[in-house]
């Protein structure tokens, strides 16, 4: 009687069912564990922290043109909130992370149906890349939350067309770009899913000149702001070393100083050349690399950006087709994934806790595993180790790709193209600007789980009518040759199974 009042109750609430079950797993493992490691640090976590614990304390906001907004004002929120200490910050970001596994539930039932939202929701909640990533201070976690943000309140406005709405999707890609620059690849993807799911380019106009307007509502001031700061027009102005990792740190086999050519460079471009080329022979970071030739030059951040792109540009119109061959092998790296292995994470922290990167005013926030924290190693890799989808082989980008040509060819599932088209833009910027660092991967994660659940529920849809099918020829064929079946002594069922339910009704019905 119980459980068949649950069944009619989980009929009638089916997605807050859903809902909650994804609450509970998301926040579980999350609970298991947040306080069984240290808040993970990048380089360049320095560089989103500092500027946001000066404007909580009053000391203005001083951020770095190499750096956007979106992530300081995350961090002065949470610090805020839940007071001035790294733990506290992870603690947030995994708040995030249920609620990402939620976005992802309301996206798949906008899109691609409720099973396949559930399925990737769940995966997304359990994935272990995912929680490391809401253990590190970096703007990840926040991109993907404001990344689903977007494609859910997009989804719904080509449900009911509202340009309000698109509007408001563009506002949302506004700010993701303002958390990551990378967002910038997929303001042309909204509009053309726009066009594929209205089939009438008359019909997208509207639209797609909406979430324009959304995007530049958010990017104008702060480029206003940057032209006035920095002297750049931009929103981030990171390009420069972003390229020189890309063809420095992460390929190493382009040629950036000719001998044979030393008399065509200019004179600044072959001191250059010649520094990046020294650099890439020790092995050093891009940002090492980076640092040296603005060093050499004098150059101010916004100076070097602008010295560093054109030429990594140059280098890599050099030797084009290396360059894209490096560019499909990246992407598939990156779409395939590897397993995580927190140990890694775990052995390059000391390293990262280095006092000379951080400012004296915020050295005390700095600490080192803890014994308990080391003892429990073992258990925390366990839980970031239990669901990873880059573990199980091809099966993800096998139905990740059966899913985009699903969704390309059935004209009801075109709305859903906006994951894999975004999933793709995102890795493939990433492969092509910088490499296939593993954590660019993180934020089309969700996208990809999607993609496949859609793909995978369709399969099973399909296998199940099939089977529904070959049964019920089965039973046919067993009511004809019954006793009597064949000679009309007991024709009922047989008929029922032949005659189309409208035939059977009554006229009148």
């Amino acid at each position: 009687m119980i459980g068949k009042r649950a069944r009619a109750l989980i009929a009638a609430h089916p997605d807050a069912f859903a809902i909650g079950l994804i609450v509970l797993v998301a926040s579980l493992v999350r609970v298991a564990f947040a306080f069984r490691v240290p808040v993970f640090l990048l380089r360049d976590s320095v560089g989103y922290f500092l500027p946001a614990w000066d404007l909580l304390n009053g000391y203005g906001f001083d951020l770095s043109v190499r750096r956007t907004p979106v992530y300081p004002g995350f961090l002065v929120g949470a610090m805020a909130l839940f007071g001035e200490d790294l733990q506290a910050i992870s603690f947030a970001q995994h708040l995030l992370g249920v609620g990402m596994s939620v976005l992802v539930y309301g996206i798949g039932r906008l899109t691609v149906g409720r099973a396949a939202g559930l399925i990737a929701a769940l995966v997304t909640a359990l994935n272990g890349a995912l929680l490391i990533s809401e253990h590190y201070l970096m703007p990840e976690t926040v991109l993907i939350v404001l990344l689903l943000l977007t494609f859910t309140v997009f989804g719904a406005a080509l449900r009911n067309g509202r340009r309000s709405i698109y509007f408001a999707s563009g506002l949302l890609l506004g700010l993701s770009l303002l958390c990551k620059p990378v967002a910038q690849v997929l303001i042309p993807v909204l509009p053309f899913v726009v066009l594929v799911s209205y089939a009438s380019v008359r019909r997208a106009i509207v639209p797609s000149v909406m979430i324009g307007a959304g995007v530049l509502a958010v990017m104008l001031p702060w480029m206003a702001r940057n032209q006035l700061v920095h002297g750049s027009a931009t929103t981030a102005g990171a390009l420069g070393q972003t390229l020189l990792a890309r063809t420095a740190r992460h390929d190493t086999g382009f040629k950036w100083y000719d001998e044979k050519l030393a008399d065509t460079y200019e004179r600044r471009e072959g001191i250059a050349r010649q520094l990046v080329q020294n650099g890439i022979r020790q092995r050093l970071s891009a940002g090492v690399i980076y640092r040296r030739v603005q060093d050499r030059f004098g150059m101010t951040d916004p100076e070097i950006n602008q010295f560093m792109r054109p030429l990594a540009t140059q280098v890599i119109l050099e030797q084009p087709v290396y360059y894209l061959r490096g560019t499909a092998t990246m992407t598939w790296a990156l779409l395939a994934g590897e397993p995580e292995k927190l140990s890694t994470d775990w052995k390059t922290q000391n390293a990262r806790l280095s006092r000379e990167e951080w400012d004296d005013r915020v050295e005390h926030l700095l600490s080192r595993a803890s014994s308990p924290q080391r003892n429990e190693l073992d258990n925390a890799s366990a839980i970031v180790a239990a669901v990873q989808p880059p573990a199980w082989g091809p099966l993800m980008p096998a139905l990740f790709i059966l899913g985009t040509i699903l969704f390309a060819a059935t004209p009801r599932l075109r709305p859903a193209l906006i994951l894999p088209l975004s999933a793709l833009a995102l890795i493939v910027t990433c492969a092509a600007l910088d490499g296939p660092v593993v954590r660019y991967r993180y934020p089309a994660d969700p996208l990809i789980a999607l993609t496949a659940a859609g793909a995978l529920t369709w399969a099973f849809s399909r296998a199940a009518a099939l089977i529904r099918g070959a049964w019920t020829s089965a039973a046919r064929r067993s009511a004809i040759e019954a006793p009597g079946g064949a000679t009309g002594g007991t024709p009922v069922v047989a008929a029922s199974l032949r005659t189309p339910a409208a035939e059977q009704a009554p006229r009148g019905a």
